[in-house]
């Protein structure tokens, strides 16, 4: 729930950070600053946390930290208590250089037990690590575990060695770290992602770039494709649903994302043969109302040929999958050289499902 709110505020955010001049990079309190409307302040209540801090001077400081959010032009600092006393100290947030307290937000910070705050001298802020890697993220929130409800003035940054900082508005403002890979800004525009400010889709796309055994999560099925050009590829794919309300995407081909074992692929329909999966030969067809082409599993049934195809739905695209076999299943019918929907498609879809559950069919 906290995710989601955190992303639902960005998107608030954002939009008022792009009223901003083009190209002016904005700190949190650095020398270009943002007009943002007034918001009323979150209420956190913070805790002490056990932690250890590496000052700019070189001095490692450890004990208990609390955050005490500023009021109005004060100086944002931490009260300190170092180990084996008991007098409070502060210790302002532009001494820190880094800073690691016990505890973390669930699935939001990087690490599972801990939370890293890192000084980013370009921004001239501590920021809190969000994920960590070869593609590195970073927000300016201050907590380490404490619960709240929404968090306000919210800054989220990218960074990869020698690619240096970056605020993140959109999607977009990542490509320049992922440039090595295009598959994953492809994959976004083809799936209408590319300009996205949704938090959530960021995060997704930094996961699966770092990550060096993506299939883990992905669990994607194994694949054969044949290509056009005779070439055949074996790995791991997925299909991508067929968009039938043109909700998401404008194309008209079909899309397979494929991974080899080293790297991804966008397939797409205009270069691909025949595609395999679990022994089974996918039938390529295209959807007449859209004229798009897409690809699902051929099925006989009473003497009619059908397509059984995974269409998109708002709970399934490419960067979030189907919960159930039965989600965004849609049976199509095989009329001349196209496919539609039949009129009795509800009936046609639960008779396949009960062959589906005793085994009748694959």
């Amino acid at each position: 729930m906290r995710f989601y709110i955190v992303a639902l505020l960005l998107l608030v955010v954002l939009q008022n950070l792009n009223a901003q001049p083009a190209g002016a990079d904005v700190g949190v309190s650095g020398m270009v600053k943002p007009k943002r409307q007034s918001v009323k302040p979150a209420k956190i209540k913070f805790d002490f946390h056990e932690g250890k801090a590496l000052l700019k001077s070189g001095l490692i400081i450890e004990g208990q930290f609390k955050y005490i959010q500023p009021k109005s032009a004060e100086v944002p600092i931490f009260v300190f208590i170092e180990q084996g006393s008991k007098v409070q100290k502060t210790v302002a947030l532009s001494m820190i250089d880094k800073l690691t307290l016990a505890g973390a937000e669930k699935g939001i910070t990087a690490r599972l037990d801990s939370t890293e705050f890192v000084w980013i001298d370009k921004y001239r802020d501590l920021y809190r690590k969000v994920r960590t890697g070869t593609v590195e993220l970073y927000d300016n929130s201050r907590v380490v575990d404490e619960t709240y409800e929404y968090l306000t003035d919210y800054v989220f940054i990218a960074s990869r060695q020698d690619y240096g900082y970056k605020l993140v508005r959109k999607l977009a403002d990542v490509e320049m770290f992922m440039s090595d890979h295009p598959y994953f800004m492809e994959s976004a525009k083809i799936t209408n992602r590319y300009e996205t400010q949704d938090f959530r889709v960021i995060v997704y796309l930094v996961d699966l770039f770092n990550d060096p055994n993506p299939m883990r999560s992905l669990k994607w099925d194994e694949m054969t494709i044949t290509l056009k050009s005779r070439q055949t590829l074996q790995g791991y794919g997925y299909i991508q649903p067929l968009d039938m309300r043109n909700e998401y995407i404008e194309s008209t081909s079909a899309y397979v994302h494929f991974y080899d074992g080293k790297d991804f692929k966008l397939l797409s329909s205009a270069n691909i043969k025949d595609v395999t999966v679990g022994g089974v030969t996918y039938v390529g067809g295209v959807y007449g109302l859209g004229n798009k082409f897409f690809y699902g599993k051929k099925w006989d049934y009473q003497g009619t040929e059908y397509a059984i195809v995974q269409r998109l739905t708002t709970g399934n695209n490419y960067f979030f999958r189907s919960r159930s076999v039965a989600e965004g299943l849609v049976i199509l019918k095989k009329t001349g050289e196209t496919y539609l929907k039949p009129v009795d498609e509800a009936e046609l879809r639960k008779a396949y499902l009960d062959m589906l559950r005793t085994g009748a069919v694959q």
